[in-house]
């Protein structure tokens, strides 16, 4: 009896060691991809192609976050590509937020725009609204990118002319397994449940105008729905670079303050029933 129970247990185990070690192997597999693949990462000198200046309008919706959104604006800041223009949307802060913005009024690429308080979806459309880049990119204010990203990113846009979307790399704590969040793009498995982070993702301003902005009768998760309806026509790229650290800075965030399962399945129902945008 002792001897299968110690067979029983060598077996269990073991495969519990080869588990973690695929698992590792998985991790060390998406790293290297994420910090070699891409020719422009960390590149200086890329040429950006024929967009018009400003190249890429960043959108950064904010309420309440004082301590925070200045190191959110600072990774904006420590891009490799500068070309770019910040579309700072206040959702009416009730904090220093405003001493904060003050603090950056020097660099007239930062643009500050207060709103009353309605929320991230109204604060991200307005900003959609005003955005002159041709190509636009999303950074919550609690969150930071990667120098790397933007250079990267132009560089492929390009590149090709037949890319519409395209998202990084995310370093994360809290999403899935692991700290870097980083798939292939597959439709069907981003139905199920969302891989591709808004700080991660960048389009061209014509998908605006092609298929609108945020779902402004979602509470939350509206940000996975406008990824699933820009990439309806046609796959996002895989960009395979460090794109954004994702942080959890307080309490304010909507997944935390709001049950979202009946969301959850609204957007899925929505996008396995409906048929896909036109182009």
């Amino acid at each position: 009896m002792g001897v299968r129970f110690r067979d029983r247990w060598r077996t269990g185990l073991l495969r519990l060691i080869d588990s973690r070690l695929i698992r590792l192997y998985e991790r060390v597999d998406r790293l290297e991809r994420v910090f070699t693949e891409h020719p422009y990462v960390g590149s200086t000198s890329v040429r950006w192609g024929p967009f018009p200046s400003p190249v890429v309008s960043v959108i950064m919706p904010t309420w309440n976050r004082a301590s925070v959104v200045g190191a959110a604006i600072q990774s904006v800041l420590a891009q490799h590509f500068s070309d770019w223009e910040l579309i700072v949307v206040d959702d009416g802060s009730t904090d220093d937020t405003p001493k904060v913005l003050a603090s950056f009024s020097n660099d007239p690429r930062i643009r500050y725009i207060r709103l009353p308080h309605l929320g991230q979806c109204n604060a991200r459309n307005h900003a959609q609204s005003v955005a002159a880049g041709s190509l636009v990119a999303y950074l919550d204010s609690d969150n930071l990118w990667y120098p790397a990203f933007l250079a990267a990113a132009v560089a492929t846009f390009a590149a090709r002319s037949d890319m519409d979307c395209a998202y990084g790399a995310m370093v994360t704590d809290v999403h899935f397994r692991g700290r870097i969040l980083f798939e292939p793009f597959s439709r069907e498995r981003l139905i199920v449940k969302n891989y591709i982070d808004i700080n991660t993702f960048i389009h061209r301003r014509s998908m605006i105008d092609r298929f609108g902005g945020f779902d402004q009768e979602l509470p939350l998760l509206e940000d996975w729905d406008l990824i699933l309806r820009y990439t309806a026509h046609a796959p996002a790229y895989p960009l395979p670079v460090p794109a954004a650290r994702y942080r959890i800075m307080d309490d304010n965030r909507v997944s935390i303050t709001q049950p979202g399962d009946d969301v959850v399945k609204k957007i899925r129902n929505k996008w396995v029933t409906d048929a896909s945008p036109d182009p």
